[in-house]
């Protein structure tokens, strides 16, 4: 099949550094090449060039990878459109602002097919009104090529907390519990850039080389569509911590896996607890973390096992 993927267009594809929406359009790309199909992506922020470039590609299927852009589908002569948001508050109603109910209300009333993050985003839609048949569950996967992993740990008493620093991510709550370092770019003036346990941005090569080194991973957000961190971080090797909004898809039954309930969230010595049960825990299953990481969640297998049935289930319709 020749397929044509939409990206935000305001940064290269694959991104040098941050950019998880164009990191898994690239790995989307990857692996539906090496099965033999034919990827084309559009990635301009000009409504009217990804109209105009999109249709003179006259694709099997098109799929939308930016909420914003759902209003070009009725303008897309292709038969099989498909379109993913990756709105981190989408299953959390009342934080949307006006521009994301126009966003969501583009979605309903734009006659694609919705693939959704997460069987919790697939019911947001069902509850606006989307049928059934318009609706599949297709999660992220994870480039487990790419993550270096070790039997052996680094640095043992240690949480890396990796993403970028914003509201949302709430990283100035913790900045005081010990063990908790934090890596990403920042946008939060909360945040203490001036703190030694700030490691500042990582490129790349420095994730995909360093992150085994942690014993656990911290991700405690009010809000996440499917964290792609979270998969990279068990790939790695690592535990993790938490917060309710971003269990997507994820089995928290394995003892590696810890939820802190949102009344704790503030709670210092809570956290700090369960982050230190959870390394001791987390440091002798590494290598089944990894394995439930790339059984589950493999950028392949996920390809394979989801989207593709799904893409074809459009197709031959």
């Amino acid at each position: 099949m020749k397929f044509t993927i939409i990206g935000p267009g305001y940064m290269e594809i694959p991104p040098k550094g941050w950019g998880a929406v164009e990191s898994l359009i690239h790995d989307y790309r990857v692996n539906l090449e090496l099965m033999g199909h034919e990827v084309n992506i559009v990635n301009t922020p000009i409504l009217q060039q990804i109209v105009g470039l999109t249709n003179a590609l006259d694709s099997d299927v098109v799929h939308i990878q930016l909420d914003d852009y759902a209003q070009v589908a009725p303008h897309l002569t292709c038969n099989n459109i498909i379109v993913t948001s990756h709105y981190a508050y989408l299953e959390r109603p009342d934080k949307w602002d006006k521009g994301y109910h126009d966003n969501f209300w583009a979605f309903v009333n734009s006659n694609a097919n919705i693939f959704c993050l997460s069987e919790g985003i697939k019911e947001v839609y069902s509850k606006g009104g989307i049928p059934e048949e318009r609706l599949s569950v297709v999660p992220n996967g994870v480039r487990d090529d790419l993550f270096r992993f070790s039997e052996e740990c680094k640095f043992p008493d240690c949480t890396i907390y990796l993403a970028k620093i914003d509201f949302r991510k709430r990283q100035h709550l913790f900045q005081n519990i010990p063990g908790i370092y934090f890596a990403g770019n920042i946008a939060d003036e909360r945040f203490n850039a001036d703190s030694d346990f700030y490691l500042g941005e990582w490129t790349k090569d420095h994730l995909y080389d360093n992150l085994t080194n942690y014993a656990n991973l911290a991700l405690l957000s009010d809000g996440e569509a499917h964290s792609l961190v979270c998969l990279e971080a068990m790939s790695a090797g690592l535990g993790l911590v938490i917060s309710e909004f971003s269990t997507a898809n994820l089995d928290t039954d394995l003892p590696f896996i810890d939820v802190i309930p949102e009344e704790k969230i503030e709670d210092e010595e809570y956290i700090k607890q369960v982050l230190k049960e959870n390394r001791e825990k987390s440091i002798p299953l590494r290598h089944e973390i990894r394995k439930y990481a790339v059984d589950n969640f493999a950028w392949e297998t996920i390809v394979k096992n989801h989207y593709l049935p799904e893409v074809e289930k459009l197709v031959v319709s």
